[in-house]
């Protein structure tokens, strides 16, 4: 599963905020589940059954690829749709057929048994993996943006690499290192802008607990460097040098794409390691490449559920070139998994992954179909619609911070602390800077809270804080 490499680092947080509400924006109720495209994916033989990733390239005959992550290879058993809970290989590709788009051609290394099927390896029996980042076409080269892990130890990542492949055929050129430390995750994202010849790289950034999302750019004739990385303020050489694109953090998966000459970043909210997190699809927009990305809109929440229960939310990605009636197509990965070490909410079909099943469904993409107008809406619109901003957020500890409500909530009268179980820690003093402004000060300890907001009429709101 991809989801572990962020196992032991985001500890912290699924532990702090599983019992914490999520700030939403109310939208029009036009976002819808797309189940014809969800079912092209469906597939029950001949190649890839089920994985997580589904992240797109669209190539210039309108073919389009497809890339997985762990990745099962198998068929489905179709009398109870169902897998042994072990997947085959680390990472898959798929080429989806121009004019049939439920037509299929699963690319593996068919010389090879077992793992050494995987698309992309240095060589065979590595002791290091990839999974797939995203891609683009230049002349007679499809490049694909990789994550290189240890295999033994899923918290030690070893830095980006790219896959050329030679277009049409798609046969693999070779795979090369671009950019190794291991503090800093690109090829989240790619933009090619021909006109400016440059290409943008997004990516990841760990603080602490929090995913901010960072850019690169290079000459889009040599992904291979000098790269250059956005300061704030302009760019710079020095990796060391980058700054958060935004001011909210992202997940670890998002994708920007250009429309009409405005750049949109998709998300979602963090702590989806978790079992009913994650289910908060955002988008963010800006006028350049290089953000600032603000503007926050919830898209959709993920509501179905597994065996009464919700299973893992996560890596949200926009699909821009499957664009129908001015509607975003978005996809998002599903999961079910068994946590030994906390309360598992999960429906936790794989209690022995030896011996037991779990149902394809569980471990496939789904999609949903988001009208373009819900995204570019004005600032004006999106503030009337929301109860309640808070920002900065995550913010620093002991810093100020800024709350903004809506003529939905008056007289405010307290303002309580709660712990990540909801317990009552104590009450932070405010200060009413406008009729629907007000300002507090964070609290020195790190972590995440709730802030619980009371009316004198007893109306309760509530939002999340983290604090680093």
């Amino acid at each position: 599963m991809n989801i572990s490499r962020f196992h032991l680092i985001n500890f912290i947080l699924i532990s702090s905020i599983l019992l914490l509400s999520t700030l939403k924006i109310q939208c029009q109720d036009s976002t819808y589940f797309d189940s014809t495209f969800t079912g092209y994916l469906r597939l029950n033989s001949g190649g890839w059954t089920a994985g997580d990733g589904s992240l797109s390239i669209p190539l210039p005959d309108k073919r389009v690829i497809w890339l997985f992550g762990d990745s099962y290879i198998v068929n489905v058993d179709t009398s109870n749709n169902t897998l042994p809970c072990l997947f085959q290989i680390r990472n898959c590709m798929m080429v989806q057929d121009s004019v049939h788009l439920n037509h299929f051609k699963t690319i593996i290394d068919s010389t090879q048994t077992g793992v050494n099927r995987t698309t992309f390896k240095l060589r065979l029996n590595d002791t290091t993996l990839f999974w797939p980042g995203h891609g683009y076409v230049r002349k007679d080269t499809v490049y694909i943006f990789l994550e290189r892990y240890s295999n033994s130890n899923m918290g030690l990542y070893y830095g980006e690499y790219i896959a050329k492949l030679h277009y049409p055929d798609l046969h693999l050129v070779g795979i090369y290192p671009v950019q190794l430390n291991n503090q800093y995750y690109y090829g989240r994202a790619i933009i090619a802008d021909t006109a400016s010849h440059l290409l943008y790289i997004y990516g990841n950034l760990l603080n602490w607990i929090v995913w901010e999302p960072i850019l690169a750019r290079c000459n889009i004739d040599q992904v291979q460097g000098p790269w250059e990385y956005y300061t704030g303020t302009g760019w710079s050489s020095s990796i060391t040098a980058s700054q958060a694109i935004s001011t909210d953090p992202v997940s670890p998966g998002f994708s920007v794409f250009n429309w009409n000459n405005k750049y949109y970043l998709v998300t979602q909210e963090n702590g989806y390691l978790t079992c009913g997190l994650g289910r908060n699809i955002y988008s963010y927009e800006s006028d350049e490449p290089q953000g600032p990305f603000t503007n926050m809109r919830l898209l959709y929440t993920e509501e179905s559920k597994f065996n009464g229960q919700y299973l893992l939310t996560y890596n949200a990605q926009a699909h821009p070139f499957f664009m129908e009636n001015e509607e975003l197509l978005i996809g998002y990965n599903v999961n079910d998994k068994v946590d030994t070490v906390l309360p598992n909410p999960c429906p936790s079909e794989c209690i022995n992954v030896w011996t037991d099943f779990l149902d394809a469904d569980s471990y496939r993409p789904k999609f949903i179909r988001v009208p373009m107008e819900i995204i570019t809406q004005t600032q004006n619109k999106i503030m009337n619609e929301q109860r309640l901003v808070i920002f900065p957020n995550p913010v620093f500890s002991g810093k100020s911070l800024t709350i903004r409500f809506n003529h939905r909530i008056n007289d405010l009268r307290e303002i309580r602390l709660l712990d990540p179980d909801g317990r009552n820690v104590g009450t932070i003093i405010f200060q009413m800077e406008k009729a629907s402004i007000l300002k507090i000060t964070a609290p020195v300890l790190k972590g995440v809270y709730l802030l619980q907001l009371i009316t004198k009429d007893n109306v309760t709101e509530f939002c999340k804080l983290i604090v680093i």
